[in-house]
């Protein structure tokens, strides 16, 4: 009888024991999914209030000022460790891990009865969701504030309309030294431009070289990185990106001497809170330009010429047009994204998509990317920023 009693004594012991056990783990699990939501929760709080900010230009002007190389560097650091462009392979491993949730979710109610799956499907989607606002808070910071900031304008122009003579000075001023700097290019047997400097470290010391005038320059700036999928690039019209997600510069490997400095510096500029195309064209002509190295300076010329030149063409007659400095032949030939054996190489590559298809995926999504920021493809508007700049130095 005294061994039976001990027994359901012990059996009762043991109970109570896996009995509080189960209540901590159960305890245990409530606590982790109250913390997760929590930080869910403070997150997306962040995130609103950050994007409701933006809306304010003073907030982010300051922020890109004084902030966003706080928050950028340390993470064009990291990425700059890798020999490779991060954004480029991000991208396919973020559909990746899209299209995996969207297989759990479909499968989700046929298989929600095995434990196993049930907890693997709630910690893959919780991560899911962590991640796609990890990704929105990144746009935020490294887009959405930036695109919000005040236009940039030099001298108080901002709303001076300018006379055609004074486009007529400008031009031929590109026009005369993209003349004279041609002359001074090393060039092989074809006559193409070639050069033997490190044309990424060159771009950074230009950019640093405007630092004084534009106190944004100032601080660390990533090797420019080579696109692997380069000539899906080509196809797509692009010669350079910026990536937001990886805070990198790259640019398309089949892009010509004279091009690369301008591409490079232009793309660097972005990472330095430029994010308007005319802005960060304009950054990327007064640095090569304003360089001592004439193959970047050449680069800055050329980078404009094709804006100004037409913006003049359009406000005179053909006799005033001719009257005025020729842009030499040489020039013309220089002022292609591609030199002509690049060009021809690609246009005789076989290729497993349509030139026509990759062009028009690249216009859908940048026409939605800028629509998103309400922003402008606004790269000719350089223009109207070089006549504010040199008003009162050339005219």
């Amino acid at each position: 009888m005294e061994v039976e009693v001990k027994e359901k004594i012990d059996y009762a012991a043991e109970k109570n024991e896996r009995d509080s056990k189960n209540i901590k783990v159960k305890n245990g699990k409530k606590k982790r999914i109250k913390k997760y939501w929590i930080f869910t929760i403070i997150y997306a709080f962040v995130i609103i209030a950050l994007n409701l900010l933006a809306k304010i230009k003073s907030f982010s002007d300051f922020y890109t000022d004084h902030i966003f190389h706080v928050v950028s560097e340390p993470y064009c650091r990291l990425t700059g460790l890798f020999p490779f462009s991060v954004g480029e392979f991000l991208i396919p491993l973020a559909m990746l891990i899209l299209m995996a949730a969207v297989v759990v979710l479909i499968l989700l109610p046929f298989l929600r009865k095995k434990s196993g799956f049930r907890r693997f499907a709630n910690r893959y989607l919780k991560s899911v969701l962590t991640f796609v606002m990890t990704v929105v808070m990144i746009m935020t910071l490294n887009c959405n504030i930036l695109y919000s900031t005040s236009k940039l304008e030099f001298n108080g122009h901002g709303d001076k309309k300018y006379t055609v003579d004074e486009i007529e000075v400008l031009r031929n001023y590109v026009v005369e030294n993209c003349n004279e700097l041609s002359l001074t290019m090393e060039r092989d047997e074809n006559g193409s431009v070639i050069y033997g400097g490190d044309v990424s470290s060159d771009v950074k010391t230009a950019l640093h070289g405007i630092a004084g005038e534009f106190p944004r320059f100032n601080g660390y700036y990533p090797n420019a990185k080579p696109v692997f999928g380069s000539y899906f690039m080509y196809q797509a019209g692009i010669i350079g990106v910026y990536f937001p997600f990886s805070m990198e510069a790259n640019y398309n490997t089949y892009t010509s001497v004279t091009y690369a400095p301008n591409v490079i510096a232009h793309e660097l500029a972005h990472l330095k809170g430029y994010i308007y195309e005319d802005e960060a064209n304009f950054m990327s002509y007064l640095a090569c330009t304003k360089s001592d190295n004439d193959m970047l300076r050449y680069s800055g010329y050329l980078s404009v010429l094709g804006y100004i030149n037409n913006d003049y063409y359009e406000c005179v007659n053909d006799e005033r047009y001719r009257n005025q400095p020729a842009i030499s032949q040489t020039v013309a030939s220089d002022n292609y994204s591609y030199d002509s054996e690049t060009w021809k190489f690609l246009t005789e590559k076989k290729s497993v998509i349509k030139d026509e298809v990759m062009e028009s995926v690249n216009e859908t999504i940048t026409d939605t990317y800028l629509d998103l920021y309400e922003a402008e493809p606004n790269y000719s508007e350089v223009t109207l920023l070089m006549l504010q700049y040199y008003d009162g130095i050339l005219y």
